[in-house]
């Protein structure tokens, strides 16, 4: 009888010391009211801006906004003609045309077909944030606003090295072709006649 007693008075104490030995080594934290956090995050904010090294990246060539549920992505323009010769600016709506290339091996020539991707994109900004006024108008890239699913297509078309030609449209027009536009021609090179 004593021995079972025994046993029990021990994993009594074992259980005792087992919670107070937790509760040193992890003490409760007490709940923080919710005006000691905002607090707190201005104070963090207010240090973040005395640290040096952490600082506000400064754009002087702003973007618009991205309307909830779109996406922003920046197109290159190789050329300033398929920039529309530098009249795209932020909040201008564009029609997208992408180039790819294709041979055909049986006759071995090569035809290149232009189609339209996209029409009426809403432009958010040309040139990179830290271009001045100058550099802006002679902008390298051009951000549009579209969809996640436009988003991939225009990913595709940009990997063809044939690039995208754009076309700005006119204040207020917002017709868009029901039907898909693309052409396609044979690429005749110097020096060959189109007999060959």
């Amino acid at each position: 009888m004593k021995t079972k007693r025994l046993w029990i008075l021990s994993l009594l104490f074992g259980i005792i010391a087992a919670l107070a030995a937790y509760v040193v080594v992890f003490p409760p934290s007490a709940p923080v009211p919710a005006a000691t956090t905002a607090a707190a995050d201005n104070e963090d904010e207010k240090q973040a801006e005395k640290e040096p090294g952490i600082e506000s990246r400064q754009m002087n060539n702003k973007m618009l906004e991205v309307e909830e549920g779109k996406r922003a992505m920046s197109l290159k323009v190789t050329a300033l003609e398929q920039g529309v010769s530098g009249y795209v600016e932020p909040n201008s709506y564009i029609d997208i045309i992408a180039y790819e290339s294709a041979k055909d091996e049986k006759t071995k020539k090569e035809f290149r077909t232009a189609k339209l991707v996209l029409q009426n994109v809403k432009v958010l900004g040309s040139g990179k944030s830290a271009d001045g006024e100058d550099e802006a108008l002679r902008y390298e890239t051009i951000t549009v606003e579209v969809t996640p699913e436009q988003g991939v297509e225009l990913s595709l078309a940009s990997r063809d090295k044939d690039g995208f030609y754009f076309m700005m449209r006119g204040e207020g027009d917002g017709t868009v072709e029901d039907k898909a536009i693309s052409f396609t021609r044979e690429i005749i090179k110097e020096g060959e006649s189109e007999e060959q």
